[in-house]
């Protein structure tokens, strides 16, 4: 048998620890992206603020273009720590805290700066060439109720980022740890979930080599423990088919090695005789023919066990009445019965005849068996009794003889094939050993029960239970 390329509990482990890591993964994105919102949300208020108190401040001046604007300015910039720029109501550069020449007299153009100069206030982050992030803070600055330009905070946001990336690394970190001993929590977990499936696998390996009589202790009461119940019970019957096949196989073997045994020894004795008569060859032959017979017998009855057993094996029913298949019965017997001098009686229901759902051959069969033995098992001038009713909406049939009986030693195994209570008795009477075999397949297949009830020297009584119309599987 092929070994696994990955064990079960290495496939469990990595799936754990994939689940683990993607849960990680979008917890910490989800805390940096919170701690990121958190961060700007905290720098845009405070920077907005700022921004206003400037555009109030200096309301009256920051457009005069004079050395108390850049001082202004300057001054609160550095309290600020931000860049401060003063716009004119078109958007041109008025006044600049750090003085560079480049953005003097130049417009921005910039989303914010349009609200603002359209009296909103307004923020948003954006990355200058150097790769350096910033916030940009607009506000408007009003006077005699309309905006006469605007005051724009530039604030960097590196510290904040700084902040996140620390965050992050340490997240990251604790993130890994957690994760290892996640791993490490998985293998151990998934070696003991894992370890009832190496022992059933091991045990389904043993039962594929022939081991049947392996069995799986496993005491959780999940799936894996239904399994397991399931497995044992399907050993257990396994172990026992294979056991009845044994069985069966030795007692077919020994059951055609009689007859073999006998048609060898005439053979034999015709081909070493020095007999010249015709008759003492007709003897012969004539028994020759009788084991023939026997061996033919025991073979069609074979048959027929295997063929009601076979899983496949479809039974059709129809609507007969009973009486009318049992009176037939009775007189495919009665020449037997006519020779011992017993007489076979019928009875059927209250009004003398009853109608029920059955399959016409196999209940030939069925009562063809027990009335045979019935007659078989009397002694001379002895009574068979069939009698058919509907008892508890089940039909049941029932087969009285005044025979010889059974022992209670013998009771519990007269189904079982090839089993006699009296082997040469039985084997003078032709019995194949197979017939009460035969007849309790044939009532299993009707869905019913047989049970048989006898003591010695009193005579047996059989009971067959047909339950009440429906579908009956084949057995």
């Amino acid at each position: 048998m092929k070994r696994p390329r990955f064990k079960i509990h290495t496939k469990l482990a990595v799936t754990y620890l994939v689940v683990i890591a993607i849960i990680l993964l979008l917890i910490n994105s989800q805390v940096i992206r919170a701690l990121e919102g958190n961060y700007l949300a905290d720098q845009e208020a405070k920077t907005l603020a700022n921004a206003n108190i400037i555009a109030l401040a200096g309301q009256d001046y920051l457009l005069s273009e004079n050395e108390q604007t850049i001082s202004f300015i300057k001054q609160y910039s550095e309290q600020m720590q931000s860049r401060i720029i003063v716009l004119d109501r078109k958007g041109k550069v008025a006044a600049d805290s750090f003085a560079e020449e480049w953005l003097e007299e130049r417009s921005l153009t910039f989303e914010e700066v349009k609200l603002a100069l359209k009296g909103q206030e307004k923020t948003g982050v954006h990355e200058l060439k150097n790769g350096e992030r910033v916030l940009y803070a607009v506000v408007p600055i009003i006077r005699d109720e309309k905006t006469a330009g605007a005051v724009m905070l530039v604030t960097s946001l590196e510290e904040i980022y700084a902040d996140l990336e620390g965050i992050r690394r340490l997240m990251s970190f604790y993130s890994t740890v957690g994760g290892l001993a996640a791993l490490l929590v998985s293998l151990l977990l998934a070696a003991h979930f894992a370890s009832p499936i190496n022992r059933l696998a091991a045990a389904v390996r043993r039962v594929s080599e022939g081991h049947l009589d392996q069995r799986v202790s496993i005491n959780s009461k999940d799936e894996i423990g239904l399994l397991a119940e399931d497995f044992n019970d399907m050993a257990a019957k396994l172990e026992e088919a294979d056991r009845t096949l044994r069985h069966f196989l030795s007692d077919a073997s020994h059951e055609l090695k009689t007859p073999l045994s006998s048609i060898k020894v005439l053979s034999q004795s015709l081909i070493d005789s020095q007999e010249q008569d015709p008759a003492v060859y007709r003897d012969f032959l004539q028994d020759i023919s009788s084991e023939v017979d026997r061996m033919a017998a025991l073979v069609n009855d074979m048959f027929q066990l295997a063929k009601l057993q076979d899983p496949d094996h479809s039974v059709s029913f129809n609507d007969y009445l009973v009486g009318e298949l049992l009176r037939h019965i009775k007189g495919l017997t009665a020449g037997e019965a006519l020779q011992k001098g017993i007489d076979i009686q019928v009875q059927v229901g209250s009004d003398g005849e009853v109608l029920w759902q059955l399959n016409k051959d196999l209940f030939t069969c069925i009562f063809l068996n027990l009335i045979s033995n019935a007659i078989r098992y009397t002694p001379r001038g002895g009574l068979v009794t069939v009698t058919a009713d509907i008892e508890e909406d089940s039909l049941v049939v029932r087969v009285t003889d005044t025979g010889i009986g059974i022992s209670a030693e013998d009771l519990p195994r007269i189904f079982d094939r090839f089993y006699r209570v009296d082997e040469d008795r039985n084997r003078e009477t032709g019995g194949t050993g197979l017939g009460l075999a035969i007849t309790r397949q044939a009532v299993h297949c009707h869905g019913g029960t047989i049970d048989v009830k006898s003591k010695p020297g009193q005579g047996t009584t059989f009971e067959v239970r047909f339950p009440k119309h429906q579908s009956y599987p084949a057995i």
